[in-house]
């Protein structure tokens, strides 16, 4: 997470590197030794404009689900728990009382959220999706949105010093599980167009 997203609900969960990236080379491949795709080059961190030694990429994988979104409905399925998260850290340990330091800290719920009804509360702490161990809110937000809404995800969290386990049904934000398709349609000085069908 590298805050260059400035609006809610960003998902930052780069892969950084010190390959030499450069102004103009965003969008393309980041591969690995063995030529494989891991990643789409995004940013760089420099104060200068040129490359000084770090790079950022999208993981392929969130790529890769991101294209499957638009071919098959048109638009990104955004998958939601429904809870404000922040990295854990020493002074939340303090105020908390909390032996933990890594992890996402749940600082509030929704209502009627997926995290609501799998039972997460405030205070909690998530360490892991789907057994995959998250020491931060990237990490949490890579892996929710590896997923679309409806889909079950196993959460994995600390209460009160003692490690539970829950399963969330991702939601949409509209709070519903239902998948978002796109719509060609739009209005035009009060008349409601879109495309002719096939049929």
């Amino acid at each position: 997470n590298i805050g260059i997203l400035g609006r809610e609900n960003r998902i930052e969960a780069f892969n950084q590197t010190d390959a030499a990236v450069n102004p103009g080379n965003s969008g393309g491949a980041l591969v690995n030794l063995k030529g494989e795709l891991i990643g789409i080059n995004t940013a760089i961190a420099s104060r200068t404009g040129s490359y000084v030694g770090y790079s950022f990429a999208v993981p392929a994988t969130l790529v890769e689900k991101v294209i499957w979104d638009l071919k098959d409905y048109g638009s990104v399925q955004r998958p939601l728990l429904g809870i404000r998260i922040q990295d854990m850290n020493a002074d939340l340990a303090k105020e908390y009382n909390l032996d933990m330091l890594r992890g996402v800290y749940v600082a509030g719920v929704t209502s009627g959220s997926a995290a609501e009804e799998a039972g997460l509360e405030t205070n909690d702490i998530v360490v892991a999706i789907d057994g995959k161990p998250v020491a931060n809110v990237a990490q949490l937000q890579e892996q929710v949105a590896l997923n679309r809404p409806g889909d079950k995800v196993t959460v994995t969290y600390v209460r009160d010093g003692k490690t539970k386990t829950t399963e969330a049904k991702l939601k949409n934000i509209l709070n519903t599980t239902e998948l978002v398709t796109a719509s060609s349609a739009f209005e035009l000085e009060g008349a409601k167009i879109e495309p002719v069908s096939k049929t």
